[in-house]
C-alpha cells in the first residue's frame, strides 16, 4: 500500500521471487477469501486490488523507483550512524545539510492536495538549528511545546555542555523538520509525528 506499482502477477513473481504456479495459487486462494479483487487492465493484464484499501499517493510507480527510494533511505541511516561515531567536529554542519538536500529532492511528493506547499529544504534548513523550526511546516501542538523546550534548556544549561549534545541532535532536527514538510505537501495539512491525530486539520 506505499507503492502504486500495479498488483499484477508478474509483479507478485519479481516482488517474492516464487514461481508462476504458487502464485496464481496465491492470487486465486486470496481473491476467494475476498482478501483480493481482481480486473483487468487497458492492456489486458489481470490486476488485482485490495478492497477498501487506499494506495499511495507519491508512492514508487515501478520497482526502479522503489529501489532508489529504500536505496536513499539506507544512505541517510548510514550517514547519520557514521556521524554519531565520529561524534562531535567529526564531519562539520555541511555533512548534515548536504544529506538534507539529496533526502528532500529524493522525497519530494509534488503538490500537495490543497495546492499549498512547503519547501522541504527550507524546512530542514530551518529545523537545522532547532525545534523552532518545526514551526514552519510541523504540527503546532508539536513544535510549540517542544520549541519553548528547547528554548529553556538553551537558557538554563550553559553552551559549553550544551555543544557537544547539538552536534548529534541538530541534524535529527533537521531530518524532524524535512519530514513534517514532507507531510505537509502530502496531506495539505500539518500533520503530528509523534502524537496522536485524532482530529484532522485542527492544528
Amino acid at each position: 500500500m506505499t507503492t502504486r506499482i500495479p498488483l499484477t502477477r508478474a509483479h507478485v513473481q519479481y516482488a517474492t521471487g516464487v514461481g508462476r504456479r504458487k502464485v496464481n495459487g496465491w492470487l486465486d486462494e486470496l481473491v476467494g477469501e475476498g482478501v483480493l479483487e481482481v480486473d483487468v487492465g487497458d492492456d489486458a493484464e489481470m490486476v488485482w486490488t485490495v478492497p477498501g484499501a487506499h494506495r499511495a499517493a507519491d508512492g514508487p510507480r515501478t520497482f526502479a523507483e522503489l529501489e532508489k527510494r529504500d536505496r536513499l533511505r539506507e544512505d541517510a541511516r548510514r550517514q547519520v550512524r557514521e556521524r554519531r561515531r565520529r561524534g562531535p567536529g567529526g564531519g562539520g554542519d555541511l555533512d548534515a545539510l548536504a544529506l538534507v538536500r539529496r533526502a528532500s529532492s529524493a522525497l519530494d511528493p509534488g503538490p500537495s492536495p490543497s495546492g499549498d506547499r512547503k519547501s522541504l529544504l527550507l524546512s530542514a534548513g530551518l529545523s537545522f538549528f532547532g525545534p523552532l523550526g518545526w514551526l514552519y511546516a510541523g504540527s503546532l501542538r508539536e513544535a510549540i511545546p517542544a520549541a519553548a523546550g528547547a528554548l529553556l534548556i538553551a537558557a538554563i544549561i550553559p553552551s559549553f555542555l550544551l555543544m557537544p549534545i547539538l552536534w548529534l541532535v541538530m541534524p535529527v532536527s533537521a531530518i524532524v523538520g524535512l519530514i513534517y514538510a514532507w507531510q505537509y505537501n502530502r496531506n495539505g495539512q500539518r500533520t503530528p509525528l509523534f502524537l496522536d491525530d485524532k482530529k484532522p486539520g485542527a492544528d
